[in-house]
């Protein structure tokens, strides 16, 4: 299983959210490249960055850091605000290996077969679940169908590798949605699976290895130091 540490970006700043909401934001660092040199230091060369205040105002915000990000050698996933096949190509160009796309995909259902015809595996879908239902557009809007439903549809359209984020979970350190995992692993035994809300211990993480899940997302555990990104990087199997 691979571990990718986040960076969340909002005004510049590395922050975390709570639950998602804006109003539970806590602020850690100020220099985003800093963090990623650090997280480098420790071994990793992935990162999920993801801008918060994109995904707020409906277009990326923070795409001028990933030259810099990329020139550190990193493999890095960005999302947030990636509601358009332009703003996707622009963040791909200028340094991202992966688009974490989300609302996008589900503005019209030819949406995910053309998006997968256009850019490939270079899209990791974003499906973000608060309260049971996928949420979309900076978790504003429900969608109605379910979220095995939903992941039935995008592997139809060709993707193979998903984030599956449990908003409720994210920045609270009560641990993964384990149950959640379990049954898309079940429904979807052909799908790699990303792992991402409440992850806050090396306990947590072997348990979603042993679920199968293929990723796993680390955030505030990391910046409030229940648990460093060495002790995360312990699960990660060679090649």
């Amino acid at each position: 299983m691979k571990i990718w540490p986040a960076i969340d970006l909002y005004e510049g700043k590395v922050v975390r959210l709570t639950r998602g909401e804006f109003s539970a934001r806590t602020d850690y660092a100020e220099d985003p490249l800093a963090v990623a040199r650090a997280f480098i230091s420790a071994g990793c060369q992935r990162l999920h960055v993801v801008d918060l205040e994109g995904a707020r105002l409906g277009e990326p915000r923070h795409a001028g850091l990933l030259p810099d990000l990329s020139a550190l050698g990193l493999s890095i996933r960005y999302g947030g605000g990636l509601r358009s096949a332009d703003s996707i190509d622009r963040i791909l160009s200028s340094g991202a290996s992966f688009a974490m796309v989300g609302s996008l995909l589900f503005s019209s259902p030819k949406a995910p077969e053309g998006l997968h015809e256009r850019f490939g595996e270079r899209i990791i879908p974003a499906v973000d679940l608060k309260g049971g239902r996928v949420s979309i557009r900076g978790w504003t809007e429900e969608l109605e169908l379910s979220p095995q439903e939903i992941l039935e549809g995008l592997l139809s359209a060709g993707f193979r590798q998903i984030l599956v984020t449990a908003v409720d979970r994210d920045g609270t350190g009560i641990g993964p949605d384990l149950e959640l995992y379990r049954e898309l692993r079940e429904a979807l035994p052909g799908m790699a699976l990303t792992a991402a809300g409440g992850i806050a211990s090396l306990d947590d993480l072997k348990a979603l290895e042993k679920l199968g899940m293929s990723d796993a997302v680390v955030g505030k555990a990391l910046y409030e130091g229940a648990l460093t990104l060495e002790q995360a990087l312990e699960v990660e199997r060679p090649c």
